[in-house]
């Protein structure tokens, strides 16, 4: 079943937890070639998804791809998840790559104070100072991969 729509973008913080035994047993029965693929793939409706599965993997095996998808994010629709995995599991590691997303932000759709909240939230200094309701939202995000890393442990 795809959960792309509900999971994209700022979404899920509003629908993880109707979908939560769903993301589960998807979850459940992917390997970590699966999520590198998913995180690889190019196409965002993967990406979006492959950002959320990749919180169930060390960061050994799974930041690379974690953060070469934060690199290569075009916008509003996987930065934000990819942002909240990259935190979650690559943590300051990931500054680098989100902090260079925040700097030339490709799509100019909102997502660029998201992802600065979350380098704010890794003890860096992002370009664009995010607002006091992109802090919020991060948190929000921050809270699903957490919960769905803690899952996957």
């Amino acid at each position: 079943m795809p959960f792309y729509l509900e999971m994209m973008g700022l979404n899920a913080p509003a629908n993880a937890a109707a979908l939560w035994d769903e993301l589960v047993v998807a979850g459940s029965a992917l390997t970590i070639t699966d999520a590198k693929w998913l995180l690889n793939v190019g196409a965002w409706r993967p990406v979006v998804m492959g950002a959320w599965f990749s919180t169930q993997f060390p960061a050994a095996h799974i930041g690379s791809e974690l953060k070469r998808a934060m690199g290569t994010s075009k916008g509003s629709l996987t930065a934000p998840p990819l942002a909240a995995a990259c935190t979650a599991v690559v943590g300051v590691d990931a500054l680098p790559v989100m902090g260079e997303y925040v700097e030339t932000d490709p799509g100019r759709d909102g997502s660029t104070r998201v992802v600065a909240a979350g380098i704010e939230h890794l003890g860096g200094s992002p370009a664009v100072a995010p607002m006091d309701e992109d802090r919020k939202v991060f948190q929000d995000l921050l809270s699903v991969a957490v919960r769905l890393r803690s899952w996957g442990a």
